[in-house]
Order: C-alpha cells, then structure tokens, then sequence
C-alpha cells in the first residue's frame, strides 16, 4: 500500500533539514581515521552481527559491539554534551585522550564540517562548506558545549515554531528536546511516544518540568498542530493552571499554618512565663493551654505571672519614689550651699574693694609730696617765697609725712586682717565645693538608680504586655486549628481554588471544541498512521488510530477495536516517529529536523515477523518518495538480529560490526584494555 499515493499531496520537502553523510573516528587527528562511516538520505542499517548457533562459545555479542556508542556519537555530533554514559565515556576518554570524532553533516542545506573531543581536548572545531579532511587541515572555528548547536545552524531551526516555549511551564523549547525525540534513548525500550530519554543513559539532556505532558506539547508544536486562537487558548489555561497550582501550595501551607503558629505561640508563652515563674517550669512544661478543670492551666499561670509582675512594679515604684525624695533634699542642699558660695564671693569682692580704696588715698598722698618736692625751688604765687619755704608748704609736708607714717601702718595692719579674713572665705568655698560636688554626685547615683528602676519597670510592664499577646494568639491558633471550616484565610483560599478549577474546565472544554478544527491535519496524520501500520501488520484487522484526547497526540494500533500487547505498544512508538517524519514531508507547517535514529527497537519486545515487516516497510517508504521527488529524511536503525535478506546489502547497510572480533568492534579496540601512555595532541 503506496502513502504517497495514499495520502494524495504533493511533497513539501524532499531533503532532510538536518543529516548526517559521514562520521568518522579519530585516535588523533594526525592519523587517519578508525572508522569511517558513509550515510545517507533514507534508510541506513547498522548491524552489529550475533552468532546463529547457541551452540557458538564466543563470549561476546552484538550487544557489545558499539552500535549504541555509534548512535551516541551522532547525537554527540548533532548537539548533545555527553557521547556515552558515565562508565563508557571514561573508557574512551581513556582509550583516546586525543581522539575526536568527525562529521560532515547537513543543516538547512548548508554543509558542516565538525569535530568533537574524545578524550582531554575541550573545544570542539566546525567549518563551512568543508571535508573533515579541510577542516583538520584548516583547523576552522573554535566552538564549546554553550556555542556549538547555535554556530552550526541548529538552534535556529526551532525559530519558526508558533510558541519558543512550553506553555504550561514557560519553559524554553530547546534543540536537546527534539534531538531526543528524534534519537530515542536505547534504554527507554520505546515504552510510549512520549519517553524519550532514561536516566541510565547520563544524556544530560534538557528535561521537563512535566514529562508526559510537556512532550506531547512540543510534538505538536514541532508538527504545527496548533491553531492560533488554540494557541491563545494554551497559554490562558496554562496561566491558569499556575495560578491553581500557586493557590494550591498556599491552601497547603495556610493548612500547616495554625498547628505551626499554635506551637510558635505556645512556646514562646511558656518561655516568657518561665522568665516570671521560674521555680513553676516542671509545671509550666507540661500545662494545658486552657482547660475547665482545677489543675493549672497557662490562662492561669499568665493570670499568676501578671500579678505577681504587678507586685514587683508596685514595689519598683515605691523604690523610685523613695529616691526621688532623697533626690529632693539633696537639690535643696546644694541650693543653699550655692547660695552661700555665691554670699562668701560678695564678700570677698568687697575687702578687694575696701583694700583698693585705700590704697588709692596713700596714692594721692604720695603724688602730693612728690608734687611739693619737685616743686620747691619755684616761686609761691601767694606768699612771694619759694615753695620749698613757704611755712604753709612746709606744714602740709610735714603733716603729709606724719599721715603717711600712720596710714603705712594702718595699711599693714588692714592687709593682715584681710588676708586672714580672705583664707576663711576660701576656706569656706571649699568646703562649699566640695560638699555640692558629693552632693550631686551622689544625687547622679540615685538619678541612675531610678532609671534603671523605670527600665525595669517598663520591662515588666511590656512581659504583662507581652504575656497577654501570646495568650491571645495561643488560644485563637489553637481555635483555628481545632476548627478549621471557621479559618478565613482556609476557607478564601479554598474559594479561590475551586473558582480557578472551573474556569479551567471550562477552558479545556473550549480547547477541545477548538481540536474539531485540526480535523485535516489530524485526519493526515491519522490516514499516514493508519496506512503505516496495515503495511507492517499481516492482517486486515489491525489498524492503526490517531487521537486527540485532553488536548495530547495519542497513536493506537488497534485490532479490532481493542488495544494489543506489548508488542503492538512498541511497534505504534515506532510507526509514530515514521509516521510524523511523513507527515512532515507534507506539511508547510511541520518543522521536524527530518532526522530519526531508533536504536535496537527489537531489543524492546518487538517479535521478528513484526521486525522483518517494519524494516521492508521503511525500504519501501523511502523508494515510494524517491520516486516523487526524493526522501525528505534520514532514517538510521541499530539492529543485533539479521535484516530481510533483500536489505542486507550495501545499499541499506551502512555499518557492519562484529563483536567476536576485535578489529570489527567500532572502536577497533577492547576499550576495557588499558590505554598506552599518549602526550596530549592538540589540533594545532
């Protein structure tokens, strides 16, 4: 049964987007290479041959021969950051500590040439439009991890994509998603379409938050099977679908939120009354909250701890009254003393003023006698004599002498009793002093005793404050608690979410009356699925079926309605991935890279009648679009068992390894052996 007959369309791409035409490995790149693989559009067999007899005592197999260390090589060359598992990548970093492997590959029709480290070098290489052997040669651009996938072209495949995120999540849709899609791991046994990557494989890939939902997200992103206004319609459920769930996580915590804050408060109560009622703690530690009975309760010791803080405030403030009076009498003291400081200065200023009088009269007397005998030898204007004998000159001279003899004395005898009177004044004033100085100091002890007085006070007051809080919102937690269909924030909380829940249901039914929409696409990938299947499947009852249920693809190989076994589960993985790769050679709207890797599907429980017919079903696939146009992928499959005889050949067998051999191995080499000693090489 022809598909593109069948489907009656046009091809839209007759060449893969991305693929792959050569890798080949280096033990250094001064060497030839190991191995050296030529690909192709279409399909491509790698076989890793396993001997027919169980008879046969050869202790390997083709297991062990390097066909997934080959898959992961190309993913390692598409994009990926590991090219094996933990346990394998030491070995071939040990085997090759200056190996690297080498591509030329395809990226939206432009060339590539690339290496990538094996062992100790870090950087990868890549160059335009050139051979491995160019590319050796000419050494090209210098690109890490972070740098690669962006420098080669294939991060800019994911720009045409209608949303550049998951909606639900708002996480990135990156190229590590759809390189796992297109390059399932091995070790996930194609369980269902949506499982892409096992954690036994170390692929470091860029998980999902949701990892069925989030899958099926970007398979129907990537095929364009997303409307506009359902588009829209996503990213307002999603809104909500965070809101809910937002609103979800604080109903739970608002739910812890009264057990939390009743211990919170509880032991904060407990602590503060055993500040108060230290001799009580055994009692207090074991307390009911509240209770109707005799024994104590924390209400009552709060009650008894208020009171007895209520007696030592009283008593604090009687302390502090008693001070204050003390503090009184000694401000009155040190009044007086700075009113009697203040007489004994008067005082002493007024001898200084009585001794200065005096001494000002002796003055004038002195000037007058000096003025008399300076004077003598001049006539007397009034007696016609000389002034030195005139009689009335010479009596005031005389009585001048006389007087100064007696004030002299007199003066003496002033200065002795004021100086005596001025030490008593002193004498006084220190003693003055020093009595203000205790005084105060004294009145500053009591000032600081009182302060810390009313610290202590407000202290207390601020614990009766403080008890009464706490027992306040003890009770009202422990209530909350006890009664939660009463807590308001519960019951909002609760509101809220199920008004979110409805406007959800009443999205999602809007959304899939929105899939009646996808009818022709759907119904194009449903007739490719469908015609799949009936090729690979000997019998006219099965079939196989694309839905759209709950807004995620769904691909069904039916038998007479019913679902099969587990075969059947394995073989609609794979027809999905074939299936989409058609499908996308059809649409304007689908962006697969037209690149697809399954590694050992027969591994995954698939029965060899079932193996034979897929495989000539994949040759035939590929001769039907070459004869329209060309193939518009790439299809590379690992295979331990023998394909038809009609497909082993070199035309579809692109890789044959043999594992009882060791120059058959892919690495030529058992990489358990120790390494030889090699100097690090770089590409220079």
């Amino acid at each position: 049964m022809n598909i593109v007959e069948r489907v009656s369309k046009p091809l839209l791409k007759t060449t893969p987007t991305v693929w792959v035409s050569r890798l080949a490995i280096y033990s250094k790149v001064s060497a030839p290479p190991i191995r050296d693989v030529l690909l192709r559009k279409g399909l491509n067999i790698i076989w890793a041959e396993e001997p027919d007899s169980e008879d046969d005592k050869r202790d390997v197999a083709g297991h062990s021969a390097g066909k997934t260390s080959f898959c992961r090589l190309l993913r390692y060359i598409l994009g990926e950051s590991t090219l094996a598992n933990r346990s394998n990548s030491m070995l071939i970093k040990n085997a090759f500590p200056n190996g690297y492997v080498g591509a030329e590959l395809f990226v939206s029709g432009i060339k590539w040439a690339v290496l990538r480290p094996l062992g100790e070098n870090r950087a990868s290489y890549v160059l335009k439009n050139a051979t491995i052997e160019q590319l050796i040669d000419q050494k090209g651009e210098s690109a890490y991890q972070e740098s690669y996938c962006r420098k080669i072209g294939l991060e800019a495949l994911l720009d045409p994509l209608e949303s550049p995120t998951v909606v639900r999540t708002n996480e990135p849709i990156r190229w590590g998603h759809l390189l796992a899609w297109c390059a399932r791991d091995q070790e996930a046994r194609f369980q269902n379409v949506f499982e892409w990557r096992s954690p036994r494989s170390h692929s470091d890939w860029p998980a999902f938050r949701f990892p069925k939902s989030d899958p099926l997200f970007v398979m129907r992103m990537v095929l364009g099977l997303f409307l506009p206004d359902e588009l829209k319609g996503e990213e307002e459920l999603s809104e909500l679908q965070r809101k809910l769930e937002k609103e979800q996580a604080a109903l739970e915590v608002a739910k812890k939120e009264p057990a939390y804050w009743r211990d919170h408060y509880d032991e904060n109560l407990r602590r503060q009354l055993s500040k108060v009622l230290p001799d009580e703690w055994a009692d207090i530690s074991t307390a009911d909250i509240v209770t109707d009975e005799v024994m104590p309760d924390l209400k009552r010791y709060t009650m008894k701890a208020k009171y007895l803080l209520d007696e030592q405030i009283q008593a604090a403030e009687g302390k502090k009254a008693g001070l204050q009076q003390d503090i009184n009498s000694l401000n009155e003291r040190i009044s007086a003393n700075k009113q009697e400081l203040k007489t004994l200065s008067a005082l002493f200023k007024l001898e200084a003023t009585a001794e200065a009088e005096a001494s000002a009269g002796l003055k004038q007397e002195e000037e007058l006698r000096r003025s008399v005998a300076e004077n003598k030898n001049r006539l007397c204007p009034v007696g016609d004599v000389l002034i030195g004998e005139c009689s009335y000159v010479l009596e005031r001279q005389r009585l001048l002498k006389a007087n100064a003899l007696k004030d002299a004395h007199a003066l003496e005898q002033m200065e002795a009793k004021r100086a005596a009177a001025q030490a008593r004044i002193q004498s006084q004033q220190n003693t003055l002093d020093k009595e203000i100085r205790d005084a105060e100091e004294k009145r500053s002890e009591l000032t600081r005793q009182q302060g810390t007085i009313s610290g202590e006070v407000s202290q207390k007051k601020t614990l009766q404050e403080v008890l009464d809080k706490e027992l306040e919102n003890l009770i009202a937690w422990k209530t909350r608690l006890e009664s939660p269909d009463k807590y308001v924030k519960l019951a909002s909380q609760a509101a809220t979410i199920d008004e979110l829940k409805r406007q959800i249901v009443v999205k999602e039914q809007a959304l899939n009356r929105l899939l009646a929409e996808h009818d022709a696409n759907r119904d194009l990938l449903n007739k490719i699925f469908s015609t799949s299947a009936k090729n690979v499947l000997p019998s006219a009852n099965y079939d196989g079926e694309v839905k759209m249920e709950e807004r995620e693809l769904h691909f069904q190989i039916t038998h007479r309605g019913a679902m099969s076994g587990e075969a059947m589960e394995t073989l609609a993985v794979l027809l999905s991935d074939i299936s989409c790769l058609i499908y996308n050679s059809f649409s304007g709207r689908s962006y697969l890279p037209g690149f697809l890797l399954h590694d050992s599907p027969r591994e995954a429980d698939l029965g060899l009648r079932l193996y034979r017919g897929y495989f000539r079903f994949a040759a035939r696939l590929v001769a039907d679009l070459e004869a329209h146009g060309g193939c518009p992928f790439q299809y590379i499959i690992t295979t331990t068992t023998p394909p038809p005889k009609d497909l082993s050949t070199n035309d579809y067998i692109a890789l044959r390894l043999d594992a009882s051999k060791e120059s058959e191995l892919l690495f030529r080499r058992d990489l358990s052996r120790p390494p030889e000693k090699e100097q690090i090489e770089l590409i220079q």
